[in-house]
């Protein structure tokens, strides 16, 4: 496994899920979330993207009131799967005015959830 992982946002991530424990040769659940400028958007990218086959929702944040669809994915973490599945999950939200606005895992070091 290439872990020759570039310096920037997604790197350092990657890097910091490696030393809290997690085997990057197992699968894992990584959330992505799309910012959206409205609960319309959030739904509508919600759903093209559960056609994709992620896993969805959508919330609203209490405090500044922005909304997010999440979409959530099984998956090996890499890199390349990190920026693949932002360019496709972009591509379903800019003509809804929404975009990424993250990633997050809890890793695979304690226990398989799902």
């Amino acid at each position: 496994m290439d872990l020759d992982l570039p310096n920037d946002a997604d790197g350092g991530a990657i890097r910091r899920i490696i030393n809290d424990g997690a085997d990057l040769s197992r699968p894992m659940l990584v959330d992505f979330q799309i910012a959206a400028p409205n609960e319309q958007a959030a739904k509508k990218i919600a759903e093209l993207a559960a056609r994709l086959g992620y896993r969805t929702k959508i919330y609203q944040d209490s405090e500044d009131g922005a909304w997010t669809a999440e979409c959530s994915t099984r998956t090996l973490l890499s890199y390349q799967t990190v920026i693949a599945v932002q360019a496709e999950l972009h591509m379903l939200a800019e003509p809804l005015g929404g975009y990424i606005d993250g990633w997050a895992t809890f890793g695979n070091h304690q226990t398989d959830r799902i």
